[in-house]
């Protein structure tokens, strides 16, 4: 793997985050709900990042409150997806009811993306969200699948097209 400038900036901002999760993944284990819209092209590009690194990615089909309820049953330790505003909202109140809190919220859009997190101790995962411009979601993904730093640093071919149509990335955690 080719280390360039922007991978190594890239790999520094989420070594805050990754030295936080050690306590964070012993008290909630180590399963990662990773969740996409496949109508999104950010969606697509999430899903595919997520098998990348290792953890698939369930499109949102079907009864958005179903799908949630089985999401959150099976009690992963974050929940990770990228959707329209609707669905993110939809199973961000399941989640709620289930003890799940936001952790942080990604607007993809056309001037690549903004991040807004709910806790200081997210801001990592923002400035790399930010950072990553158009690539947000591959970013975004590859972190989800294994917020540890497991997994090698992901090479993406750098995208100047950004996306067409306004996508949600977000962040769902344990409360407490």
């Amino acid at each position: 793997m080719k280390t360039t400038r922007r991978n190594m900036l890239l790999g520094a901002l989420a070594v805050p985050t990754v030295a936080g999760l050690a306590r964070w993944r012993w008290q909630y284990g180590a399963h990662s709900g990773l969740v996409h819209d496949p109508s999104l092209d950010a969606g697509q590009r999430f899903a595919a990042a997520g098998r990348a690194a290792g953890t698939s990615s369930r499109a949102i089909e079907g009864d958005t409150i179903r799908f949630a309820q089985e999401l959150v049953a099976s009690r992963p330790a974050l929940i990770a997806g990228v959707s329209r505003h609707a669905d993110a909202l939809m199973i961000g109140e399941v989640a709620l009811e289930a003890g799940y809190t936001l952790a942080a919220e990604i607007r993809g859009q056309s001037e690549g993306c903004e991040c807004f997190t709910h806790d200081s101790a997210w801001l990592p995962l923002a400035r790399m969200a930010v950072g990553a411009r158009h690539d947000w979601a591959e970013r975004f993904a590859g972190w989800a699948a294994r917020p540890d730093g497991t997994a090698e640093a992901m090479s993406i071919a750098a995208r100047r097209q950004p996306d067409r149509e306004l996508a949600l990335g977000w962040l769902l955690v344990p409360r407490g």
